[in-house]
């Protein structure tokens, strides 16, 4: 029987610890999840207000439709929260209905097939002949690419600049001509590696992704309803609290506020220094930052040095409430390109998406500021001030979506270092790291979104398959 320790408290070490229980049995003695925080859910934090609005910081929904959205949804099954589940479907207007910013005037991205076959700004062309460049294009042999590039040559420098250069901003907060296409979009990559083009890959590659997870009711019903994205009644902070409190009865130790100085490895074995104290355990998994994880290996220099060399970027995210209905435009939010004069990367139509949680306010939204572009804007993270950036909202606010009104509720928060950026060679660092863990025979096992997927589906699915293939060990 093995004994576990886990450092982090966010969505992957909760998720560890609940699959470790789950599906180790026997094979599990004990497990410490270590978080120095005051409270777990890492990224994951919601802010609930007196009338009952409610803000996400950090994460807002969930998509389904893949095999880590399925495993996401068979979670919440598992953890009894299926009947606290908020959803959209693929008809519903704001599932449908995403907007670029184009010259300071918000454009309607195409959502359905006669919509590619015109043109439409911000695009000069209709979509459909970028497809058909897709498929005329040869496919590379390049161990990597930025995404910027590949997109570029496969589907052409408009499609690049104003909608795979926004949509990295929206989902890394970084920049499109930095970031990896084989690790930042694994699927691009794996189509045209496979296939010879991305369109074919689509085409071809019917896999059925819900086909491991048809045992869940709660992925049957999403299935058959169309979910397209997903969250809970008062925010993604109930799925960190359904997972606390299912792996805290199942007898895992959950220590926060316990702040770890360092790991060393001896043996087969490794200890954790806590506090003065020392936690002995048989395997360690690593759910924080790998900047973090660093730090705490000092007899382990070469694997902390390649740790470090994975950077992340600091986000504003402001929330917004006014007393009317002020949005015009119906949708899921807009993104911007890096290229318009605007502070704001993005703004999510939060009143919108899920009235649900509207308080006594008509309009709630979020805008998100900063990423890899946040010292040029704000300048210094630890000195800038709330004020800034909270002016820096309202005044993007009033530029793009005409809200003139002052809000009468408003939260700035400021999550640094909060995205992992996987730039161009991604891949080769961790294959370095897997290579110093392996020569050097560490009882450790990385998790999180600072490796392979940063997104809260795919950090739960991860986390499962690295606690399936330690489980093959004992």
């Amino acid at each position: 029987m093995a004994a576990i320790g886990i450092i982090g408290g966010g969505i992957s070490g909760l998720s560890c610890a609940h699959y470790l229980k789950f599906l180790g049995g026997s094979k599990i003695k004990y497990i410490f999840l270590l978080e120095k925080g005051p409270k777990f859910g890492g990224w994951i934090q919601t802010t609930r207000f007196p009338d009952n609005a409610v803000f996400d910081h950090g994460p807002r929904t969930l998509r389904a439709g893949s095999k880590a959205g399925f495993n996401a949804l068979t979670l919440a099954e598992e953890l009894g929260l299926s009947s606290r589940i908020l959803a959209i479907d693929r008809t519903h207007t704001t599932a449908r209905t995403n907007y670029i910013l184009k010259q300071n005037e918000l454009h309607p991205l195409p959502r359905d097939f006669f919509s590619i076959l015109k043109t439409r700004h911000p695009f000069n062309r209709p979509l459909i002949s970028y497809l058909f460049k897709d498929l005329l294009t040869k496919s590379s042999k390049l161990e990597d690419e930025t995404v910027f590039s590949f997109v570029d040559r496969r589907f052409g420098r408009d499609i690049a600049e104003n909608l795979i250069d926004p949509l990295c901003r929206g989902i890394s907060a970084g920049d499109a001509r930095e970031l990896s296409v084989r690790s930042m979009f694994p699927y691009l990559y794996e189509m045209e590696n496979k296939y010879g083009s991305v369109v074919k890959g689509v085409l071809k590659d019917r896999e059925n992704a819900a086909a491991a997870f048809m045992h869940s009711q709660l992925v049957q019903k999403a299935r058959s309803e169309l979910w397209k994205m997903w969250t809970f009644k008062t925010g993604m902070s109930e799925f960190i609290d359904g997972l606390a409190c299912s792996i805290e009865e199942r007898g895992c130790d959950l220590l926060f506020n316990t702040n770890c100085s360092s790991i060393d490895f001896i043996g087969n074995k490794a200890k954790i220094n806590v506090e003065n104290e020392i936690i002995e355990v048989d395997h360690i998994f690593s759910a924080i930052p790998s900047y973090e994880l660093s730090k705490l290996l000092p007899n382990n220099q070469s694997l902390a040095n390649v740790l470090a060399k994975i950077p992340s970027v600091d986000v504003a995210v402001v929330y917004l409430e006014y007393e009317n209905q002020l949005i015009k435009q119906q949708g899921f939010g807009f993104l911007s390109p890096s290229s318009e004069n605007s502070k704001v990367m993005g703004i999510v139509f939060d009143s919108c998406c899920f009235p649900q949680m509207n308080g006594t306010a008509k309009t709630r939204i979020t805008c998100m500021m900063g990423g890899k572009w946040f010292s040029d804007i704000f300048g210094d993270v630890d000195t800038v001030s709330e004020d800034t950036i909270l002016q820096a909202a309202i005044k993007g606010a009033e530029m793009h979506l005409k809200i003139s009104e002052q809000p009468v509720r408003h939260k700035v928060v400021i999550q640094k270092k909060c995205i992992p950026q996987y730039i161009f060679g991604h891949h080769k660092v961790l294959e370095k790291i897997d290579e110093e863990i392996t020569k050097n025979n560490l009882c450790l096992s990385l998790i999180g979104a600072s490796y392979k997927g940063a997104g809260v589906p795919d950090c739960i699915y991860n986390t499962k398959l690295s606690v399936e293939q330690f489980l093959k060990t004992l």
